[in-house]
């Protein structure tokens, strides 16, 4: 019944674009099916979505852009219709980004260090390397329990404890992969009362 009900919930066909250019993708339990070719599930490496706002005359322009991808190919889907956009976008977390944000705490529990932008993670927190002029690239290391973290303007953004309104490291979510799924985990974390390792949510 549960597996019944899951191949309901990522269950989504459609058509976008202009004809005679319009392009379909299919979500099924078999994978993505995009212009007549299928991607298993498990072949999808990374997501990410998000509002493109472009300013410009009295009114700002509003683009909604999705991404899937493999490890050696990307496709981007663009529309005007936040409803389609929404529905999209929830198929690709439920049909996908559950089991990237699993696979990445299990590799976060081995020691696998993740790269997001200008920052990489680790297990026990944060890490961004520091270019200096005479001292080459310092990898310098903050440990969850001394961030706080928030969404700006469509930014995963991290700050210090001891200084809150100083960013010291952001993802975008339309343009970084996975950051979605960075932030869903955070989210997690901050619920619990040890911050230590980021991969304890799964517990």
């Amino acid at each position: 019944m549960e597996k019944k009900s899951w191949h309901n919930e990522i269950d989504f066909h459609c058509r976008f674009g202009i004809w005679p250019f319009q392009k379909s993708l299919d979500i099924t339990p078999a994978g993505f099916l995009y212009c007549g070719e299928l991607f298993p599930l498990r072949a999808i490496t990374r997501l990410r979505w998000g509002v493109d706002q472009k300013r410009g005359g009295i009114f700002p322009k509003v683009q909604y852009i999705a991404v899937f991808g493999t490890e050696t190919r990307e496709f981007t889907i663009k529309t005007k219709q936040r409803d389609f956009y929404e529905h999209l976008t929830q198929r690709f977390w439920r049909a996908v980004g559950k089991r990237l944000m699993a696979e990445m705490l299990d590799g976060l529990r081995r020691g696998t260090e993740y790269r997001f932008g200008d920052f990489s993670i680790s297990d026990g927190g944060l890490i961004i390397t520091q270019k200096g002029l005479f001292k080459g690239s310092q990898p310098e290391f903050f440990a969850w329990p001394r961030l706080k973290w928030g969404i700006v303007n469509g930014n995963l953004v991290f700050t210090t404890a001891e200084a809150p309104d100083k960013p010291i490291a952001s993802a975008s979510f339309i343009w970084v992969d996975n950051t979605h799924m960075l932030s869903v985990a955070l989210a997690l974390l901050q619920e619990r009362g040890d911050r230590k390792s980021l991969s304890a949510i799964a517990g």
